[in-house]
């Protein structure tokens, strides 16, 4: 597994120079979505693993068991396979304790407004947002949202559409945000702006990952993930204030 170490330099990479202003310190509702960022990837990076590793552990953990019962009678081969079953069963544990130790976004889900939440993360990325207007109805703008995750996601979408990300000679991407309520949905469309096209690296490890964590939070709430060419577009469910 990537260390912790390793892991939190390629993110402050990915953050960009925008991020940290000459002869300032960087700011502080910045730093907290860095951080937010930083959990969420290390938890998908344990998860990504785990997934990974759990089924090969498994079918060594059965081919031992089917040996065992073949011969029974021999002590020495038994005791090695043993071995071989407690290896196999100390690599599903650090694998478990691993997944325990980097949870992240499993708070309560809060009715909260995402529209705020998702204009509050590109606002402080230096971004615009713009609104279509949806007919008023009592309610209809909250959603169940388990804020740190949703809050990540936001800012691994702004890393994909090349906030942050983009080295192609200007490094100036800036994210923009349009909010629509249609039909009981909410529509998040992230895009970005620039002297230059968005050139993200697609290539890299941590992008991987955060399209992964993204879809994964979306999908917890319902919603989906549709990610374009310098594009992201969450779709949410909305609900009435009664439900």
């Amino acid at each position: 597994m990537v260390t912790d170490r390793k892991r939190h330099r390629e993110i402050d990479r990915a953050a960009g120079e925008e991020a940290r202003p000459a002869g300032s310190d960087l700011d502080p509702a910045l730093e907290r979505l860095i951080d937010l960022e930083r959990r969420s990837l290390l938890a998908e990076q344990a998860r990504q693993q785990a997934h990974r590793l759990r089924t090969p552990l498994s079918v060594i953990d059965l081919v031992a068991e089917t040996l065992l019962l073949d011969g029974e009678d021999d002590a020495a081969r038994a005791e090695r396979l043993e071995r071989i079953q407690s290896a196999a069963g100390t690599l599903a544990a650090e694998l478990a304790d691993a997944v325990r130790s980097t949870r992240f976004g499993e708070g309560p889900r809060r009715r909260l407004d995402p529209v705020a939440l998702a204009a509050h993360v590109v606002r402080v990325f230096g971004g615009q947002v713009t609104m279509t207007p949806a007919p008023a109805e009592k309610g209809a703008s909250l959603a169940l949202v388990e804020p740190a995750s949703m809050e990540a996601a936001l800012v691994h979408a702004l890393r994909l559409v090349g906030v942050g990300t983009d080295c192609n000679g200007v490094c100036a991407q800036r994210p923009t945000l349009h909010a629509e309520r249609r039909n009981g949905e909410l529509l998040l469309a992230i895009a970005v702006v620039g002297a230059e096209p968005a050139d993200t690296p697609r290539e890299r490890a941590d992008l991987r990952l955060m399209a992964k964590a993204a879809e994964r939070v979306a999908q917890d709430h319902g919603g989906s993930l549709t990610l374009g060419a310098g594009s992201a577009l969450f779709r949410l469910p909305l609900r009435g204030g009664d439900d």
